[in-house]
């Protein structure tokens, strides 16, 4: 029989791990790395504390006997072979599969653990970019009107998707004076799902970016690239000058808007990173 916290609704094994061995220790006086070894069949009296220390994976013929040990069954059980899945892939499309099928194996009552409408709102450009378009003079909730506004290549079924997913969760409102508002609390707080998001996020304007630069005249884009040297300490204060540099524009783009001006949603790409490496590597 399982004792110990729930699995449900984490994304990372090893602090469940972590937070099942406190509960077990808490909860038995004498409970050990030992206990658990031997629960598991393990000849090494440390293995546990070696997972939860990041020091080593849990390999696929080690698998059936950490649930073992946990006690785990059923669902619960298919939920952590799924979670040491998506920890452990090696690429952020395995990644992204794991956490699907994490989100079908989560009791729909619970969902909402996994962060997974901020997840949804970073899958795909078109999100955020309606969700500003909300904030224009005369948006109309309307597909054809959106589609028609649009630069990015995009089919009309994608639009009615996000407008129905934008409208049901809350991140644009429509008062009733028939203008519509923003949700600013876009939150995501486990690490390991945050990290994801923002990849997919980044990785599909990237992918806009290269469209754009074939549909749009030159008077409506602007690329370039700057190679330099650069120290490689200094990279970190480089970093540090873009981001700041990203705020001022931010700032500066508030400061444009009036009420009765016509207004264009922008999309504004920075990307910074070493073509080469050090010495020692």
């Amino acid at each position: 029989m399982y004792q110990g916290p729930s699995i449900y609704g984490y994304t990372n094994y090893r602090l469940f791990l972590a937070d099942y061995y406190q509960f077990r220790k808490d909860s038995k006086r004498g409970y050990s790395f030992r206990q658990f070894s031997q629960a598991a069949g393990f000849s090494a009296p440390n293995v546990l504390k070696l997972v939860i220390d990041g020091q080593r994976n849990i390999s696929g013929p080690s698998m059936e006997k950490f649930i073992q040990a946990l006690g785990l069954t059923g669902g619960p059980a298919e939920y952590f072979r799924c979670l040491v899945a998506m920890n452990q892939a090696d690429s952020d499309e395995e990644r992204a599969a794991f956490y699907e099928k994490l989100k079908r194996l989560m009791p729909s009552s619970r969902r909402y653990e996994l962060d997974s409408d901020a997840v949804e709102y970073l899958s795909h450009w078109i999100y955020p970019v309606i969700r500003e378009m909300a904030l224009l003079n005369g948006f109309r909730d309307d597909p054809y009107w959106i589609q028609r506004r649009l630069n990015g290549r995009i089919e009309l079924k994608e639009i009615v998707a996000a407008l129905n997913f934008l409208k049901k969760k809350g991140f644009i409102q429509k008062r009733p004076d028939g203008q519509f508002e923003v949700k600013d609390d876009i939150v995501i707080t486990s690490d390991e799902v945050k990290s994801l998001a923002i990849r997919t996020f980044h990785r599909r304007i990237l992918e806009q970016a290269i469209e754009a630069l074939e549909d749009l005249p030159l008077d409506q884009r602007e690329y370039g690239a700057l190679i330099f040297q650069l120290p490689e300490t200094a990279l970190p204060e480089l970093k540090a000058r873009l981001k700041s540099f990203r705020k001022e524009l931010h700032q500066w783009a508030l400061e444009q808007n009036q009420p009765t001006q016509e207004k264009a949603v922008v999309q504004l790409n920075l990307q910074m990173f070493p073509q080469t490496k050090g010495s020692d590597t």
